[in-house]
């Protein structure tokens, strides 16, 4: 049935593409209201139609000439598509000998990646050894053509998304979407008319390797047999992916918008998570409904096992209450999981807060109470898709974000030395640990130094201290947690890496880079004892950020941080180790160290 414009205008369709440039292979999500003209009149019953148009397709090589002509052999390497075009069979007889020149080297480039069951180079090259195009018309019967202000467009879609193919790259798109009645199909609304800029390609991946780290000929408890390298050895990817709830335009200005919008991001950010094969993933930021929609069945089909954390404050938007949270994936074939613990420092904090002053309790409980998490699990090893009994069948893997406000350093001190507090009571158990995330501390801050040296002494002032906390906190404990990145000093020092690190504190030098700030906010702790780090992953340096995170290459503000570690048998490991605790942090606030 046609559509037919109504005598009266009932509303207005108002559409908003996220970004004006499209990118191949990232779906285009619109926002869409209905304006009913007034407030006080209600949006007749409606449908909204949407149809999506690519420009036609003009001859590659006269440019004033629709195309007529296109070569397959073109579309079957995935070169351009928009060389493919000519307005005629002589026209693309002429450029033959140019295209078999580029045949042979995207077959040369596809042929690096092919597996055994695949064409050879061999077969793709001759693939496009000779003139191949269809006959007649160069577009289906079926596909609609129209002309619009002077210009041909072909219709390619008429769902309220899209997502730009190939045959899109380098040619602008039109939506035309329009409020119609539900039962006679009129027009309830103009046409509302939207011309993007040319799709784009998204840039080529900035690849990240994993660099081996040496150590000398030492025996590690060579009373005990050592196992193989693949039951011995995982990887841990921490990385804080910044939440779409974040990613403003004001913040982040210097990137490019097609490059900010989340549908962008995300599929740059699995990418990018799934290139790493880690074994654990503990990621930040990640929000609650792109963990539901998104990253969980991603994941999910890649073969990993999932636990979520999200914050308790959530946010209320046009459609539904978000929050920011921690996810923790692990390879459902290599662990699974013995024990969970979740962490909310807001509920933690009452009974520092019982513990001040009557009349700093009111303004202690808006200062300490906010609502950062910790995601904490202990995993078991499988081996041949078993547990086994061994020591190093158990690792114990802590995921957090702490409190970023740089005003508040009691409360980055606070919740760092709760969390830290109850892994070491679950190290008891003799279980190895891992402390990932975003701890927003700078190296050789408060918190930093109370992990890696076991103790700290903060200064109490009223700037750093001013509801005087810290002589109700446990600011000691005996475990010995060891940066991973540190390794690149030692035994043998990593040069090239060894330009990205700070030598004093042997830390990277940044992990979160922004115009207003740079500097590192994210590590991996491991204990020394029971871990020894096999491999990094390669560290950023500024050329690659240019002016910030995100950027094109890049989809988060911060770098992922990645180490592999192998599980050596403690001095002092006994072979029936006390069980897990119920809850280790039910009375770790408690017990103040009086110094």
């Amino acid at each position: 049935m046609v559509l037919q414009e109504s005598e009266t205008v009932k509303c207005e369709v108002s559409v908003t593409p996220p970004s004006s440039t499209p990118v191949v292979g990232c779906e285009i999500n619109l926002r869409v209201w209905v304006n009913k003209g007034s407030p006080n009149l209600k949006a007749p019953p409606h449908a909204l139609i949407f149809s999506w148009y690519r420009e036609q397709i003009t001859c590659s090589v006269h440019h004033a000439e629709l195309a007529a002509v296109q070569c397959t052999s073109c579309v079957t390497l995935n070169i351009p598509v928009k060389e493919s075009y000519h307005c005629s069979t002589r026209c693309f007889l002429d450029a033959w000998k140019k295209h078999l020149a580029r045949h042979h080297h995207a077959a040369e480039v596809i042929s690096k990646n092919l597996t055994g069951n695949q064409k050879s180079a061999r077969e793709l090259r001759s693939s496009g050894s000779w003139p191949s195009f269809g006959n007649g018309s160069l577009f289906d019967e079926g596909e609609m053509v129209v002309e619009r202000e002077g210009k041909v467009w072909i219709k390619v879609g008429s769902m309220k998304t899209y997502v730009p193919t190939m045959d899109d790259f380098g040619f602008s798109l039109r939506l035309e979407s329009v409020a119609v009645d539900c039962s006679h199909h009129f027009h309830l609304s103009p046409i509302n008319v939207i011309v993007t800029d040319p799709v784009i390609l998204p840039p080529r991946p900035c690849h990240r390797c994993m660099i081996p780290i040496g150590y000398l000929n030492k025996p590690w408890n060579s009373n005990l047999k050592d196992q193989s390298s693949k039951e011995a050895v995982f990887s841990v990817l921490s990385y804080n992916i910044l939440a779409d709830l974040y990613a403003s335009r004001d913040k982040f200005s210097y990137c490019p918008t097609w490059a900010l919008v989340w549908e962008y991001r995300r599929q740059n950010l699995l990418r990018e998570i799934i290139e790493y094969h880690a074994d654990i993933l503990c990621l930040q930021e990640v929000q609650s409904d792109h963990f539901e929609s998104f990253f969980k069945p991603e994941l999910a089909n890649c073969g990993y096992s999932v636990l979520y954390k999200k914050k308790s404050k959530e946010l209320y938007t046009p459609n539904q209450y978000i929050i920011d949270g921690c996810a923790t994936f692990y390879r459902s074939d290599l662990f699974k999981e013995i024990k969970k613990y979740e962490l909310e420092f807001d509920k933690a904090a009452s009974s520092v807060v019982e513990a001040l002053e009557p009349g700093l309790r009111r303004q202690g409980s808006f200062r300490l109470m906010k609502d950062n998490v910790a995601l904490v699990v202990v995993l078991e090893k499988l081996h041949n898709g078993s547990t086994n009994d061994a020591f190093q069948s158990r690792i114990c893997v802590a995921n957090t974000h702490i409190h970023a406000n740089p005003n508040f350093p009691d409360v980055k001190l606070f919740q760092v030395a709760y969390l830290v507090n109850g892994l070491e009571t679950i190290a008891q158990s003799q279980i190895p640990l891992l402390l990932c995330g975003d701890l927003n501390s700078l190296p050789e801050s408060d918190p930093h130094i109370f992990i890696v040296v076991g103790k700290t002494y903060p200064i109490r002032d009223e700037a750093t201290d001013p509801m005087g906390i810290y002589q109700h906190l446990k600011l000691q404990h005996s475990l010995p947690l060891v940066s991973a990145y540190a390794s690149f000093f030692h035994p043998f020092r990593v040069e090239e890496q060894l330009r990205k690190m700070h030598h004093r504190c042997t830390e990277p030098v940044f992990t979160n880079f922004t115009q207003d700030f740079c500097g590192t906010l994210d590590y991996i702790f491991y204990s020394a004892d029971c871990l020894r780090v096999e491999g990094l992953l390669e560290l950023v340096d500024h050329k690659s950020v240019a002016t910030g995170l995100p950027s094109p290459l890049f989809s988060s503000d911060h770098i992922a941080l990645m180490a592999s570690f192998r599980l050596i048998p403690p001095s002092d490991w006994r072979p029936n180790p006390p069980p897990l605790p119920v809850n280790p942090w039910q009375t770790g606030s408690k017990q103040p160290l009086r110094r």
